[in-house]
C-alpha cells in the first residue's frame, strides 16, 4: 500500500471557485436535445411544457449553474429566427454538421424556459461562420432589451414580456474549424466587429471569444491564441477566452491498463494549456481580467460517431477523469471562470442517458453531485505528497510523472471540502490529511468505486456504480484514510 500526505492551509485561500466551472453543454446533436431534454408538451413521457421531468430533476439536484446552447458546430449554421413563434410555422431545417433534420421545436424561448426550470444561467453561442453581426444583434435585442420594439413585442407574443437577461454570449464556436476556418487574425477582426455592436446594445453581457487549445505545446496551435489576442487589443470587448479539450485512450469499456494510466497523463497537457493561456491573457490584458472558459471537455471514445449521434458507454474511468478535470479547474480558479462538460444528455460524456420514458444516471453524474460543495467555495492552498507513475501524454515528446492522487480542497464557513481521485489501477493509498490551522471536529465522506474501472451503469443496472457513505474519523494528527484504487472520494471536514 502506498503512503501519501495531504496538507491544507485554510489561512491561505487562493481564489473563489466560480460555480460555473460545474457547467454543462447541450447541442442540437443526436439525441441530446430531442429525446434527451425535449419531448414536446404532448408526449406521454412526463414533462413540463415539453421538457422531460426526470432530466429536470437530475439537473436541479446537481444545481447545474449554466448550460451552453445551441452548439457546438451547430451554432455556426443556426439561424435563431427559425426557432421562435408557433411550432407549426417553424421550418424544418437540415443540421449540416450532424447529418440530421431539425424541426426547430426547441428554440430560444424553450431553452430559456428550460434554464428557468433548472435554475441555471443560459449561455448562448452565436452564429459567426454563416451569420452576421446584425443577426446576432437582433438575437440579443430579442432576449435582453427592455424597450418597446418589434422584436420585444415578438418576444412578448411568444410568452415572455420581460427580458430574459442572458449574460453569457459566445461569439462563434471553433472558428478555426467548423465555425468558418478563419485564421486567428481574421477571426479577431470578425470578433471585434460583432462585439462592438453587441456591447453597444447591452453593457451587462459577458462575451466569450473562441480560442484554440494548444494540446501540450504544439507551436502551430499555440499561435492561434497569441495571434488573436495580439490582433484583438480592444480589452473592453472581451470578457472570456474559451478552449476545448477532448480525451481518447482506447475503447469505452475495453481499454488496456496502459490506456487507463495514459488518460490521466493527458491531463498534463490540459494543465499546460491552462497555464499558457493564463500567462497569455495576463500579458495582453494587464489592466482587465479576462477569464478562461473550457466550454467543451470530456471523453470522446471511438464508438461515438456521427452515425450513432455520438453516443457512447460511460464507465467509472470516465467519471474518474471528470473528477480529475474538475479538481484541475478548481486549482486554477484564479483564471478559470466556466467549464461545460460535453454533453448533457445521451451524447459523449453525458450525465444521464434516456430511452423512451426510461433514464439512468452515469457515473460522471455522481462525480458532479459529490463535488457540489466546491461551488462558490474558496479554493485552498494545498500540498500533496504522493508517488507518481510515468505516462506519455498526447502531443508531448517525453514521458512525464503523473501523481497517483488528484486533489482539490476548498472552504466554506467552518467546513473544508476535499475531493480525491486515486488515479491508479490497482494501488490503495493510505493518506494523512492535515488542516494546518484548525482542529477537525468531525468528518464525513463518500466514495464512488467499482471492482473494475471498466464497469458502467445501464438501463438494466442503473445503480451498479453509485456513491457509498464512508465512516471516517479524525485524530489529533488529522484524518487518516485509505483511498481505494481507481476510486473517487469526497471528504467534508468540520472544524472546531
Amino acid at each position: 500500500m502506498s503512503q501519501a500526505h495531504i496538507r491544507i492551509w485554510t489561512e491561505l485561500p487562493a481564489a473563489r471557485i466560480n460555480p460555473n466551472i460545474y457547467g454543462h453543454f447541450a447541442e442540437h446533436l443526436g439525441r441530446c436535445i430531442y429525446e434527451g431534454i425535449w419531448v414536446g408538451p404532448k408526449s406521454r413521457i412526463p414533462n413540463d411544457k415539453g421538457v422531460r421531468l426526470d432530466v429536470l430533476a437530475a439537473l436541479k439536484q446537481l444545481r447545474a449553474p449554466v448550460v451552453r446552447w445551441p452548439g457546438g458546430c451547430f451554432a455556426d449554421a443556426y439561424h435563431w429566427r427559425d426557432g421562435i413563434g408557433p411550432a407549426k410555422s417553424r421550418p424544418e431545417t437540415v443540421n449540416i454538421w450532424w447529418r440530421q433534420n431539425d424541426p426547430n421545436s426547441f428554440g430560444t424561448d424553450e431553452f430559456m424556459r428550460f434554464c428557468q426550470a433548472v435554475g441555471c444561467a443560459p449561455y448562448i453561442c452565436m452564429n459567426v461562420g454563416s451569420g452576421t453581426p446584425q443577426e446576432a444583434l437582433e438575437w440579443l435585442e430579442y432576449c435582453n432589451f427592455g424597450g418597446d420594439t418589434t422584436l420585444t413585442r415578438m418576444r412578448a407574443d411568444n410568452g415572455s414580456p420581460e427580458p430574459y437577461g442572458v449574460k453569457y454570449w459566445g461569439v462563434g464556436n471553433e472558428n478555426w474549424g467548423c465555425g468558418g476556418r478563419f485564421d486567428a487574425r481574421d477571426y479577431a477582426k470578425e470578433y471585434t466587429r460583432f462585439a462592438t455592436y453587441l456591447k453597444a446594445l447591452d453593457l451587462e453581457i459577458e462575451l466569450i471569444a473562441c480560442g484554440f487549445s494548444p494540446y501540450g505545446g504544439n507551436p502551430k496551435w499555440d499561435n492561434w491564441n497569441h495571434d488573436f489576442c495580439h490582433q484583438m487589443r480592444h480589452a473592453d470587448l472581451i470578457d472570456h477566452l474559451s478552449i476545448h479539450r477532448y480525451f481518447a485512450r482506447g475503447a469505452a469499456t475495453s481499454f488496456s491498463d496502459a490506456e487507463f494510466r495514459a488518460v490521466f497523463g493527458d491531463l498534463i497537457t490540459l494543465e499546460k494549456d491552462i497555464q499558457a493561456t493564463d500567462r497569455l491573457l495576463g500579458y495582453f490584458y494587464p489592466d482587465r481580467f479576462v477569464g478562461l472558459i473550457i466550454d467543451e471537455w470530456g471523453m470522446w471514445h471511438p464508438s461515438a460517431v456521427v452515425d450513432n449521434g455520438l453516443e457512447q458507454e460511460s464507465s467509472l474511468r470516465d467519471a474518474l477523469l471528470a473528477g480529475a478535470c474538475l479538481n484541475l479547474f478548481n486549482r486554477y480558479a484564479h483564471r478559470v471562470t466556466m467549464a461545460n462538460i460535453a454533453q448533457t444528455i445521451n451524447v459523449l460524456q453525458s450525465v444521464a442517458n434516456t430511452d423512451g420514458s426510461k433514464m439512468y444516471l452515469t457515473p460522471t453524474y455522481h462525480v458532479f453531485d459529490m463535488m457540489r460543495s466546491h461551488m462558490g467555495a474558496l479554493v485552498l492552498t494545498q500540498d500533496v505528497q504522493c508517488d507518481h507513475y510515468e505516462s506519455h501524454p498526447v502531443a508531448l515528446s517525453q514521458k512525464h510523472p503523473v501523481p497517483e492522487l488528484s486533489v482539490s480542497s476548498s472552504q466554506s464557513g467552518n467546513k473544508v471540502f476535499l475531493s480525491v481521485v486515486n488515479q491508479t489501477l490497482d494501488k490503495d493509498i493510505e493518506a494523512v490529511v492535515q488542516i494546518t490551522d484548525g482542529r477537525i471536529a468531525s468528518v464525513s465522506g463518500k466514495v464512488l468505486h467499482a471492482d473494475d474501472p471498466r464497469d458502467t451503469n445501464s438501463f438494466e443496472h442503473p445503480k451498479r456504480i453509485t456513491p457509498k457513505r464512508l465512516k471516517v474519523e479524525a485524530g489529533p494528527e488529522g484524518v487518516s484514510h485509505v483511498f481505494q484504487a481507481h476510486s473517487f472520494t469526497t471528504l467534508t471536514c468540520t472544524l472546531e
